[in-house]
């Protein structure tokens, strides 16, 4: 009984610092998730008994935490997009991962496989968890709020929309890793199959049923009140739509991730009357995206101490820095080149390609499909190594280059 009282006390000041958090981070010019590593470890060496990694979860466990924190961040990254963005301001995400992040899943590939000695499975596997911008770690480089108007900031909003979009397009390949590791090589892998069924189908179920969905509900907002005489709904219905959506959409072969943003969107662009409403489902679905992170974050830091790190090597810090500072921001300026922007903005896009939950999420979904990957825990340390640099690197710099920014 005195652990469960000790669990929830420290459980609940976590949390409450979380509260002032994002203030405190603006104001000491540091990402919050970057304190909240640091009071996880301080509550890791004071022993709090929480169900601590030791020093991983068991992949269903780790697979099902990750999952509802990814699709309630993504459900906020879209009520964030309005309907004022056009195909120009489009160009940024949409060259993000068509060229980007391609690009990023080759080179990350191939030094999977000859520089940290992976198999070919569990390099392309790692390749494809790592390549997405994390939409739940990105948020300090995402748009801020629904007010925020399109021609404020064009990094913030080219960095939203790649993060909501590039966790459903990442998928596939994911797909590839697993279907590689069961066909046994890649003589052996039905490209076709993988290319029809796993790339373009499931790509486009999930971006119908998100808009169908996303304008039905969008316009039963609208309707409903008029129609029935019925008070506008209250914030929580932000998570049954999340909810609703993801299981829907992955229940008929479809990618939920990118259904969730897309339905996210698609209710923005029917706000009329009921705008009101989507401020206080975006608000609402923010505080858990937020509450969520507190806890994802701290456990996260105290299997940092646990030894999570110990299963590689110096290898895995070279491959980690060569992600961080080379490969992504080499690849993220090569797509930004012809456009019509200023230097400094391009090379802030292509920096902050901040890895995080999504990329475990992917692993432990992997791991759950098939147990024939042999390097799982080598794949699982590099994951964390990289995403732990990218937590304080980013996490440092982000406040400050952003704000400077802002003032050009």
């Amino acid at each position: 009984m005195k652990d469960h009282l000790i669990v929830m006390a420290g459980l609940g000041v976590a949390t409450l610092i979380m509260a002032w958090l994002p203030s405190i981070s603006r104001k000491i010019k540091v990402s919050y998730p970057v304190i909240l590593l640091l009071i996880g470890a301080i509550l890791f060496y004071l022993e709090i008994p929480l169900i601590w990694p030791d020093p991983f979860w068991p992949d269903k466990w780790l697979m099902y935490i990750s999952e509802i924190i990814v699709i309630i961040s993504l459900m906020s990254a879209g009520l964030k997009i309005g309907k004022d963005y056009s195909w120009e301001s489009w160009k940024i995400p949409f060259r993000l991962i068509v060229i980007t992040m391609p690009l990023c899943i080759i080179a990350t590939y191939f030094l999977g496989v000859y520089f940290l000695s992976l198999s070919f499975p569990a390099a392309l596997l790692m390749a494809a968890a790592l390549a997405p911008t994390d939409p739940v770690l990105a948020a300090e480089v995402q748009i801020k709020d629904m007010k925020q108007k399109k021609n404020s900031f064009a990094a913030q909003f080219g960095l939203t929309g790649e993060a909501g979009v590039n966790d459903g397009v990442a998928f596939p390949f994911i797909f590839m890793a697993v279907l590689l590791v069961k066909a046994g090589s890649w003589a052996e892998l039905d490209m076709m199959y993988w290319f029809l069924d796993k790339f373009l189908l499931k790509i486009a179920i999930g971006i119908a049923l998100g808009y169908i969905i996303g304008h039905a509900i969008g316009y039963s907002l609208e309707r409903l009140p008029k129609v029935l005489g019925i008070s506008h709904p209250h914030g929580f219905i932000a998570i049954s739509i999340t909810i609703t959506t993801y299981g829907i959409t992955e229940m008929l072969h479809g990618y939920g991730f990118l259904a969730v943003f897309v339905a996210a969107m698609s209710i923005r662009y029917e706000e009329k009357a009921h705008e009101k409403v989507e401020r206080k489902m975006h608000n609402f679905v923010e505080e858990i995206e937020r509450f969520l992170l507190v806890i994802w974050i701290i456990l996260f830091g105290g299997s940092i101490l646990n030894g999570l790190l110990s299963y590689t090597d110096w290898r895995g810090w070279v491959f980690a820095i060569a992600l961080i500072f080379i490969v992504r921001p080499l690849f993220g300026f090569l797509a930004m080149i012809g456009l019509n922007r200023p230097t400094s903005e391009k090379l802030a896009i292509s920096f902050f390609g901040i890895r995080g939950i999504g990329s475990f999420f992917y692993l432990s979904w992997a791991f759950v499909e098939t147990d024939l990957f042999e390097q799982k825990v080598e794949v699982y340390a590099v994951t964390a190594l990289v995403v732990l640099i990218s937590i304080i690197v980013h996490g440092l710099s982000a406040p400050t280059i952003m704000d400077r920014l802002k003032k050009e």
